[in-house]
């Protein structure tokens, strides 16, 4: 009786694995040059975007904070701990990036970059009255390279925190501009003013 039945022979099954490997090395090789080239680049778009949503939750973070200052001889008096100016911010935020606990933020354009400092404003080393960030409390840079950055911040009517931040940036290649939203309750402001400098 004769056997009908088909099937691979040894070779046949050879040649398939032999190509299969050639496909998979040629894949993985087209790979790992996509992610050389994509390193090679400095990143920047993933950069942007992770540098972007990190600022703005910190940003929209923004609350009040009131401390007492005392100034010569005079009676100590509430002023809020926000200072607005072209190069710099200076603000308590509920939602930092480096811990989960209130912390004072600073934000600046120095040296060519946009530098950020951090720190818990209830540690054990905190100065309940007037909360100070140095330069050991420096975290990260988002942007080297800068030839301009600065801050100018949007005013809605009376009210007197920013409705709107935006953050300006040139380089060499290009120009960024970043608008922030910051998430103020209005109805706890009422003795907070904002410090900030003339342009």
């Amino acid at each position: 009786m004769k056997n009908n039945s088909k099937a691979f022979t040894l070779i046949e099954m050879l040649i398939s694995i032999v190509l299969m490997a050639l496909i998979i090395s040629t894949m993985m090789f087209a790979f790992k040059y996509s992610i050389s080239q994509f390193t090679r680049i400095g990143s920047i778009v993933p950069k942007k975007a992770i540098g972007y949503d990190q600022l703005r939750g910190v940003i929209s973070g923004m609350f009040p904070y009131s401390v007492d200052i005392q100034r010569g001889f005079e009676d100590t008096k509430l002023e809020p701990f926000i200072y607005l100016k072209n190069k710099e911010m200076l603000f308590i935020s509920k939602n930092p990036i480096f811990n989960r606990d209130i912390s004072i933020i600073k934000i600046e354009c120095k040296d060519d970059k946009l530098n950020y400092y951090e720190k818990i404003l209830y540690d054990k080393h905190s100065n309940y009255l007037a909360p100070v960030i140095e330069d050991i409390d420096f975290k990260k840079s988002y942007f080297d390279d800068l030839e301009e950055c600065s801050f100018e911040y949007n005013f809605v009517e009376k009210k007197e925190t920013p409705s709107l931040i935006t953050l300006f940036m040139k380089n060499s290649k290009e120009s960024l501009e970043f608008d922030f939203s910051a998430m103020i309750d209005m109805n706890n402001t009422k003795n907070i003013l904002i410090l900030r400098d003339p342009f």
